[in-house]
């Protein structure tokens, strides 16, 4: 897949998530949402900033996400997943310093490459399963290069 196609794919789950998440928690009337957060480091060191997507297991539960700065992320209960199993997706995109055309706009632009491998994203081998509980709800990813 191309670099602008991982892109777009971080950010359509990222906003999927976020609209499911629109309104006061008061509004909501499906399964109840918890708060969860962790860190995320990549080959030791946490990752600047980035983004992390739950993709649910069940295709049933509400997907969630959230950006990650300085290795740290948190997704408020209004906005987070349900009790479920989830899939896991971090994404950290960084500037290659070379520019390129946007081909929606025709306008020039920063060309960036995914950093993180597949199998933290696309192809994700991560997983965990969000219980409610606060202090288990609190996520350590330490992904190798």
């Amino acid at each position: 897949m191309n670099q602008m196609g991982v892109v777009v794919r971080a950010l359509l789950v990222v906003l999927i998530a976020g609209c499911l998440g629109c309104g006061s928690q008061s509004d909501y009337t499906g399964e109840k949402r918890f708060p969860v957060s962790g860190t995320v480091n990549f080959g030791g060191e946490p990752i600047p900033n980035g983004m992390i997507s739950l993709i649910p297991e069940d295709g049933k539960s509400n997907p969630a996400g959230g950006p990650i700065e300085n290795g740290a992320f948190k997704i408020p209960a209004d906005k987070g997943p349900n009790k479920a199993s989830y899939r896991v997706a971090v994404y950290w995109h960084k500037p290659t310093g070379k520019k390129k055309i946007d081909p929606d706009t025709d306008e020039q632009i920063d060309e960036v490459e995914q950093v993180i491998p597949a199998k933290y994203n696309d192809a994700t081998e991560l997983s965990v399963v969000v219980t409610g509980d606060p202090e288990s709800d609190v996520m350590k990813f330490n992904l190798d290069e």
